[in-house]
Order: structure tokens, then sequence, then C-alpha cells
């Protein structure tokens, strides 16, 4: 069975690459080349640190993009700190400009209590609703809905562009101000600790499951993701799985997955509606 190995970089190990990158020049194209040809289905970002104190890793993403012409890679952010509106639209962005090389991840255990969402004792949100809602807002402006119809004077199809209604997030509804590829969504990984029950949420793409508490490997089917390089080197020299090969392929082709498709379950069209369209 081929085996589709998405190896994690973080701590020293992601340092060290963004140093090089940073630096530019020969060393810096030599690494994107390098990070090119290992066979892996795709890198994770800083998904190796403690669920309590992961980071947005969305600016080393659009650094990792720029050096790199067919790696995938899947960030990961703290879902406390970092707005959903704001990272949906950074990942829409990228998507945008390096083509579907991106998806996302948490860890279930993220805490999820912000200053955009208060913790509810009630209905405390999971990592889960965060991806859910990160996906609803890609559906706010699907790119279907431009038109481009320079006879009829319609650039886009405003009923098309919607506010979505989140039952957890209640308060976030969009729309984004730009357009998503609905099919190429990044997809979406949840990383669950071993014995974790099934993600019943049917906007996460892939529940990852680790094999073992603390060991740092996670897998589902044919997916196996690694955690634990210490440092450039050893990501550069990794002993991969047997039978695992390099692939150029959208990163849901990559992971085995089908097309992105709709999350937002309720959406109300923003501009027929004076009282919404004043809320965006």
């Amino acid at each position: 069975m081929t085996v589709h190995t998405v190896l994690d970089l973080s701590g020293q190990a992601l340092e060290d690459i963004l140093i090089t990158l940073a630096g530019g020049g020969a060393p810096a194209t030599a690494l994107g080349k390098a990070l090119d040809a290992l066979p892996v289905a795709a890198y994770a970002l800083g998904l190796g640190a403690a669920a309590a104190s992961a980071r947005d890793t969305s600016v080393a993403l659009s650094f990792l993009l720029a050096f790199t012409r067919s790696s995938r890679f899947i960030a990961s952010t703290h879902p406390a700190q970092q707005h959903p509106i704001n990272l949906a639209r950074n990942l829409s962005t990228l998507n945008a400009l390096h083509g579907p090389r991106i998806g996302l991840a948490l860890h279930a255990e993220a805490p999820t209590a912000g200053w955009f969402r208060p913790e509810d004792a009630a209905s405390p949100a999971s990592a889960a609703d965060y991806l859910r809602l990160v996906s609803s807002l890609w559906d706010s402006w699907p790119m279907d809905a431009l038109i481009g119809d320079t006879e009829g004077g319609r650039y886009v199809d405003a009923d098309r562009i919607v506010r979505i209604a989140d039952p957890v997030y209640t308060h976030i509804g969009g729309p984004l101000t730009l357009p998503t590829d609905i099919p190429g969504k990044p997809p979406l990984l949840l990383l669950s600790p071993h014995g974790a029950e099934a993600c019943t949420d049917p906007s996460v793409d892939l529940q990852l499951n680790e094999t073992a508490s603390g060991s740092g490997h996670f897998v589902s089917g044919p997916v196996s993701l690694r955690t634990g390089a210490p440092s450039l080197d050893a990501v550069l020299a990794w002993p991969l799985e047997a039978h695992a090969r390099a692939q150029r392929a959208s990163i849901r082709e990559a992971l085995q997955l089908p097309a992105g498709r709709m999350a937002a379950v309720v959406q109300t069209p923003v501009f027929k509606d004076a009282a919404v369209a004043v809320r965006v």
C-alpha cells in the first residue's frame, strides 16, 4: 500500500527553514528544490507543538509557498488568538496565488476561548467548530459567483455573496472580501489523541488519530503524519515509510480526499436585505 506521508515541521526545524528562506539567494532556492524533491504528500507546520502553545503559521506558510513549486503544506493556528475571518481570508489568498497546495489542521484539544468568542460553559466551542466556521466562510463568496458579463454590466452574481450563520460562532458571518474556489478549498484536518471518538462534523475532511499516547504519530488509512524532526538536516534526511513517493498533485489528491464542498448550512444574501448589508 502506498503511504501518504505528512511530515511535520515544528520547533527548531521550522526555525532553521525560515532563517534559510529569509536569507534568500542560492541557499533559499536550493532548499525549496530539496523540499519539493522529498517523497511526502505534504508538510505540516507547527503541529509538533502542544495544542495549548500552538501559534499561527500562515506567515511561515507564505514563505514556503514562495520558494517551492510543488510541495504541499498544512498550516496550523491558535483558535483562541487568530480571528477566523482573518485566517480564512489569508488562506484563500494564498490558495489563489499558489494553487491548491495548502490545508489547515488543528489538534482536537486546541483552546478555542478567545476575544472573539468568550468561553460558554453550556456550549464550549471545539476545534472542529472552528474548522467548520473557516470552511463556511469560504462559502460566503464562491468563485463561480463571478460572472464577468460586460454587456449586461454584471461583474458578479450578488445573490451568491452571502452571510453565513454558524450555530456556535453566531456573531461571525462574513462575507469574505475575495472569492474562493469551493472544489479547491483547503482541506481541513483534525488531529485527535489516542482513543478519541470519531469526529462527526462533515466539514472536517480528515481526522487523524494518534497511534499511541504521546507518540506524535497520527494516522488515518494510508495517510501518516509524523512529528518530531529536530532540525532541518533531520527533515532532509528523514527516513520515510516504505512505498512513500513524491507527488506533483493538489493537496486533496495527495491526501486521497474528494473535492471540497459547501459547509455553510444557513446563507443569507447580503445585497438583498439592507439590514443584512449594513452588518457587513
